[in-house]
């Protein structure tokens, strides 16, 4: 009897112990010792070493994310998925480790602004051209014809996901954007300026008075004046 009760004891001290271990649940533990006194050392998830660290700004934050994807914690995309900024993957690259999402929404009736300046580097169409197409204009401080609201505006100022490394896309990318995910829908209308929301911009200068842009409902592609107002939609690396 008194073997019975002793059982019944110690398997009662190792379950509650095992319990406020967190063990039941299969948590990793490690177990080491140093001289006499032993520790137990939680093991953070993958999950868990990718949250962002409250000290971090949104810049250090997309850094963290684009060497967390070189680790063995990354997290593996395909086209469809939602990325880290909340917005659907179109394009991956290292087996899903790398590639760019959409925004997880966008913006309507905006100039392009840069009107009659000449982004000679920022004319190239590809596909991964956008980023470097942004930058051309960026430094050319460019703003609105009309005193509205500018497609860089809406750049400075979007923060999705809690990141800023959102870029302006190229034609190439707009295309396989359309391409791979489809239609896109745009429910807003037009207003008394000459105004085309389902038409998108993109980063690709034509010249210094025209861009070219992409109907992402229909994918009909355009030349539009850099003044007349239609949709953006960002997108970022990852």
């Amino acid at each position: 009897m008194s073997i019975k009760i002793l059982a019944t004891l110690l398997m009662t001290v190792w379950v509650t112990t095992a319990s406020a271990y967190g063990w039941e649940d299969g948590d990793p533990l490690t177990l080491s010792g140093d001289g006499d006194e032993a520790k137990v050392e939680y093991e953070l998830s993958c999950d868990e070493q990718r949250v962002r660290n409250p000290s971090m700004t949104d810049e250090e934050y997309s850094d963290f994310l684009l060497e967390f994807q070189d680790s063995e914690c990354a997290r593996v995309f395909k086209v469809g998925d939602i990325g880290f900024g909340g917005g659907r993957v179109f394009y991956t690259t290292d087996g899903g480790r790398h590639g760019v999402e959409i925004a997880p929404d966008h913006h309507t009736t905006v100039e392009y602004g840069c009107v009659n300046v000449g982004l000679e580097g920022a004319r190239d169409k590809s596909l991964g051209a956008g980023a470097s197409n942004t930058d051309v204009a960026l430094e050319n401080d460019c703003v609105s014809y009309y005193g509205g609201t500018s497609i860089f505006d809406v750049l400075r100022d979007y923060d999705a996901g809690e990141v800023k490394d959102w870029y302006i896309p190229s034609m190439g990318e707009l295309e396989e954007i359309y391409k791979v995910l489809g239609p896109y829908l745009v429910t807003e209308k037009g207003d008394a300026h000459p105004s085309f929301p389902q038409y998108f911009w993109s980063s690709s200068e034509d010249d210094k008075y025209w861009m070219s842009a992409l109907n992402l409902t229909t994918g009909q592609k355009a030349r539009a004046n850099k003044n007349v107002k239609l949709s953006v939609l960002l997108i970022r690396n990852f």
